[in-house]
């Protein structure tokens, strides 16, 4: 019997509470609408990498990108790198003021859940979110469709991102964990 390599869990929910402000009493559906995938999995087609980034901020007009094959995050000592293979599930949480665009990059689109990059995108108001996942059918990464980009407009934007995916090795390193302290970032302002 050939033993698990991996348990994952990806989970959304949406809940709402309506409460009266006279007696403060109220009515909630907790939960009603959830995803929630969990796999316990042996196979190639696991999920197994996870990044993500809080704070991301631009202004207006301005854009950022991400390589979605070459990605660090801190750690404690250094950074660790990490490189998708592909993306199951992509969610951008926007904190406003402005309104957040997500589209596949300029260069080297990842066309992923659009399966174009002509004048495809996601727009997201301000305090709204996307959650996007893939199901079975994963959105492939590859060296010349590798990258996302958020571009703020109407205001400035704050906002969150988190991916989710089959990681491999990254393709100018050898190894997936860097000692340095030093961190080269994966998030360039265009």
């Amino acid at each position: 019997m050939e033993k698990v390599k991996n348990q994952t869990q990806v989970r959304a929910e949406i809940g709402w509470l309506w409460q009266r402000e006279d007696d403060c009493s109220g009515q909630s559906d907790s939960g009603a609408v959830r995803y929630n995938v969990f796999k316990k999995d042996v196979s190639e087609n696991r999920l197994e990498g996870v990044w993500s980034k809080v704070g991301l901020e631009l202004s207006d007009g301005e854009s950022t990108s991400i390589v979605l094959d070459y990605l660090t995050r801190k750690t404690v000592g250094g950074t660790l790198d990490i490189g998708f293979l592909d993306v199951r599930a992509l969610l951008v949480v926007n904190h406003g003021p402005g309104t957040l665009i997500v589209k596949p990059g300029a260069s080297s689109a990842w066309e992923g859940p659009w399966g174009s990059s002509v004048s495809q995108q996601n727009v997201i108001p301000s305090d709204g979110s996307i959650l996007i996942s893939a199901g079975s059918d994963p959105w492939k990464v590859t060296i010349i469709a590798n990258t996302l980009t958020f571009e703020a407009d109407d205001d400035k934007c704050l906002f969150d991102v988190a991916v989710v995916g089959k990681i491999g090795d990254l393709p100018s390193s050898d190894s997936s964990c860097s000692s340095s302290s030093s961190s080269s970032e994966s998030i360039s302002n265009v």
